[in-house]
């Protein structure tokens, strides 16, 4: 499975160079480092590269970051803003064909997409998302379709930042709007659109038909999954993306449900949580990506932390495919933690925890403090599972509250986060 991350590692060499000699940012970050591309020839030497992250941008940003000669006015530039999940919000810009041809390879690991893809007459594509994850005003009953329309054609529909308490008036506008512009595929955060099926339920209305539904912006909670099969035909073709506004899709489900990192577009390290920039994870280790970008001739990308954790699986998939598969864990920020600092849950074996329920909608667990943890879901039908209350209390200790709300509150951000730490790293 290392081939599959070092197949891509001239392109990472090539991309240092770049970014040494065209971007100033990364000629002082070398510069102070002691380091020049010169010196580095293997992965271990890459290791040596400082990371990077989202302040380094941030503050360079634009023209510390962007190749000498380029500007904001130059053509084919797609700008995005991060959702400001982990603190301000960040602007990247890229080539929309460096981001067309990263989408393209991470989905071919699933043909049935590319089907999908294909077989659209015209990429009639709906979203909906936190309002952070659109730069269109989508957060107010007041706005139209037209002004929610981005340029490439996608239809943002409305809805609140604070999800469960997005008014029935923007409830309706985003049911309406979704069945006039009958979309060939969905673009959404699965929470969000987990929140628009149970609406439609209610009504009565049945599902659109749509090709195909691509889940991001965050992990996918076994609930979502379960809510959203159950309500669109079952021929309907849903993955999983991983993504983000800085890099475009880094990874796809394939048809085996195996999450798949693009190891062509970028090179990726995986490097071990609490053990720092020493050495590759193995496989079933809980660890850090780390993404560099290949061919990007607008904003290279070297070393960045993504705060996302994965497990790397071993062996082959059977779907056959060579990009290295994996288990995303979510975000590293959101990790249970006990006193020692030591991980006690991640958000993704939460989920596998919960499972599919049909007892609750939503479920959101927050360390409140060293030892102190909160459950609290949004009931279903059913009777609560008293199994996961006994199972989180070992695991976490007995300074556990377990409780049912009318109501859970979002993040800042807009995402509706089901782990989350106020514990400082």
């Amino acid at each position: 499975m290392t081939e599959a991350f070092t197949a891509a590692f001239p392109g990472a060499l090539d991309e240092l160079y770049v970014a040494y000699e065209q971007v100033p940012f990364f000629e002082k970050h070398l510069d102070a480092a002691g380091l020049t591309p010169d010196d580095i020839r293997t992965a271990d030497d890459f290791r040596r590269v400082p990371p990077t992250a989202k302040p380094d941008y941030r503050r360079n940003f634009p023209a510390g970051v962007l190749v000498r000669g380029a500007t904001l006015n130059d053509p084919f530039i797609f700008k995005s803003r991060s959702s400001g999940t982990t603190g301000d919000r960040l602007l990247t810009v890229a080539h929309t064909f460096t981001l067309a041809g990263r989408m393209t390879a991470t989905t071919s690991v699933h043909p049935g997409l590319l089907k999908v893809f294909a077989d659209a007459k015209e990429q009639r594509v709906c979203r909906y998302a936190p309002p952070n994850c659109s730069d269109v005003e989508c957060a107010t009953p007041f706005t139209t379709p037209q002004t929610r329309t981005l340029p490439d054609g996608t239809l943002v529909l409305p809805v609140a930042h604070d999800l469960l308490a997005t008014p029935d008036v923007m409830v309706q506008q985003a049911v309406d709007e979704l069945t006039e512009y009958g979309p060939h595929w969905l673009y959404v955060d699965p929470q969000h659109l987990a929140f628009l099926v149970r609406a439609m339920r209610r009504q009565g209305i049945p599902p659109p038909t749509v090709g195909g539904i691509v889940l991001t912006y965050n992990v996918v909670a076994a609930t979502s999954r379960r809510q959203i099969a159950e309500f669109f035909d079952p021929g309907t073709v849903t993955v999983e993306v991983a993504s983000m506004s800085e890099m475009g899709w880094l990874g796809m489900e394939c048809p085996h449900g195996f999450l798949h990192l693009n190891a062509e577009s970028f090179y990726l390290e995986l490097l071990p949580e609490g053990d720092g920039p020493t050495r590759p994870a193995v496989p079933g280790e809980l660890a850090e990506l780390y993404v560099t970008s290949i061919g990007d001739e607008l904003s290279p990308h070297i070393r960045y932390r993504t705060g996302d954790l994965y497990t790397l699986l071993d062996g082959e998939c059977p779907c056959g495919h060579g990009f290295p598969r994996v288990v995303h864990q979510g975000r590293r920020k959101d990790v249970m933690r006990a006193g020692d600092g030591g991980v006690l849950l991640t958000p993704r074996q939460l989920d596998e925890l919960v499972g599919p329920a049909r007892w609750l909608d939503v479920y959101k667990l927050r360390q409140l403090a060293p030892g102190r943890f909160q459950f609290r879901y949004v009931p279903a039908d059913g009777e609560p599972d008293d199994s996961l209350h006994e199972k989180l209390r070992a695991l976490l200790g007995s300074d556990l509250t377990f409780e049912a709300a009318a109501y859970i509150e979002c993040e800042r951000s807009g995402k509706f986060l089901p782990c989350i730490s106020e514990v400082p790293l």
